[in-house]
Formats: C-alpha cells, sequence, structure tokens
C-alpha cells in the first residue's frame, strides 16, 4: 500500500475542531511505514495546510474543492500545485448560480475557492433558501453537481470530483489505484471509493460502497496500520 486518502470534515476530525492525540499519532505513524499520506476535502487548499501543519506530517498531499486543486506539502506558496481542468460552461454556471444566490441572501458567506463555489447558509431557512435556488435554476445545471452537508453547499463542475481528483495525484505521483485505500464520511466521498482498491468508510450509510465500515477515526487508522504492516 503506497497512499492513504483521507476526508477531513467528520472523518479525520469533527467539523472546526482537531484530530485528538491518539489519532495524530497513528496518522504519523503511517507516514513512518513510508505510505503517501493525503487529505481530500471540499474545504481549500490553503485551508488544508493550516490543518495539515498542525498534524505535524513531514509530505502530506492536499486535495482541496473536492479534488479540484492539489498540492504536495503544506507551504505556500505550494512548491508542486496543479488545478484539475474545467469547461468554461461549467465555469459560467458557477457565475451564474453565485449572482442568483447573491439576489436572495445578499450577505451570505461563501468558502474563498478557487473554482468551486461554497455558500454557508447562517440560519435554517436560508438552506431553504439555497435549496429551492438551485432546485429552480436546474434546467441550467447539467453541466455542475451539488452537494448538500450539515453546514454548506458544494457547487462543483460536473467533471470534478473526489474520484477524478485522486486519480489525477496518482497520475502524477506515480500511485496505482490498487495501492491506495481511501476513508470517508459523506456523498462527496462516494467516488472516491469507486476508484481507490480499498476503500475504508465511517459512519456512511451506503456501506455496500466500501470494503470496511468503521465507527471511528481510531478503528479505521488502527485497522489501516495493521493491512500496510501486513
Amino acid at each position: 500500500m503506497k497512499a492513504v486518502i483521507f476526508d477531513l470534515d467528520n472523518t479525520l476530525a469533527k467539523i472546526g475542531q482537531g484530530m485528538a492525540q491518539n489519532d495524530l499519532m497513528l496518522l504519523r505513524q503511517l507516514e513512518k511505514q513510508g505510505v503517501m499520506t493525503a487529505i481530500c476535502s471540499g474545504k481549500t487548499a490553503d485551508y488544508l495546510c493550516g490543518f495539515a501543519r498542525q498534524t505535524g506530517l513531514k509530505r502530506p498531499v492536499l486535495l482541496g474543492e473536492n479534488g479540484a486543486i492539489i498540492q504536495v506539502g503544506a507551504e505556500l506558496p505550494p512548491k508542486q500545485f496543479y488545478s484539475l481542468p474545467y469547461s468554461e460552461k461549467a465555469k459560467h454556471t458557477i457565475a451564474f448560480l453565485r449572482n442568483e444566490l447573491n439576489r436572495i441572501l445578499p450577505h451570505i458567506w461563501y468558502q474563498p475557492n478557487m473554482v468551486g463555489l461554497t455558500p454557508f447558509p447562517s440560519k435554517p431557512e436560508e438552506f431553504d433558501m439555497i435549496a429551492e435556488c438551485l432546485e429552480s435554476n436546474k434546467a441550467y445545471m447539467e453541466d455542475v453537481t451539488v452537494y448538500r452537508h450539515v453546514d454548506c453547499f458544494d457547487i462543483m463542475p460536473g467533471s470534478i470530483d473526489k474520484r477524478q481528483g485522486v486519480k489525477f495525484m496518482g497520475e502524477v505521483l506515480n500511485v496505482s489505484p490498487k495501492d491506495m485505500i481511501a476513508v470517508g464520511d459523506g456523498i462527496n466521498d462516494y467516488s472516491m471509493f469507486e476508484y481507490a482498491g480499498v476503500a475504508i468508510g465511517i459512519h456512511v450509510k451506503e456501506s455496500g460502497r466500501v470494503d470496511k465500515n468503521f465507527n471511528t477515526i481510531t478503528e479505521a487508522l488502527e485497522y489501516i496500520s495493521v493491512y500496510i504492516s501486513g
């Protein structure tokens, strides 16, 4: 096994929180075992840089915005950086949707993405307003994909998902799909599970998509460590 790719929120750590010390030790142990450790999240790559610095990993690979942005290491500016291509049509659709959301929610906060659009509602009714806006414009959204999370919406070019990000990472860093393990908890992780040779899901309801399903990240990290040693 050459690479393990982790989702961040509610996988490596609870939303907005750091990792438990024991889990950090297990994560660092994977790197000591010679395994490439990657974090693939809907969060931006620079957000992941801050998180990765706190882990103590020597050379993490960071995939931000659901795999759209990829960098090696946690330095800014990155020394090795890639952005997945996507269509002009998707770019225009995302700009159109931002204008529509600004019209109905002029004060909403957006994650500072380079590719996708991630509005963060502050009230339950704002979730409903965004969902209604997206539904009413569904006819114009064939070239984008929407993920609804507990705290935000991710609106991404349809050609980009975590599977594509991990695939590109493997091609650039010479890691075969059969030498990867993917770990995640949510709907935007499913594509990543389909690509990785061995996938582990955490709190994934559709557990049939994954080979192993654990209740905690501690259990998953312990399993991976033993599997690699194996």
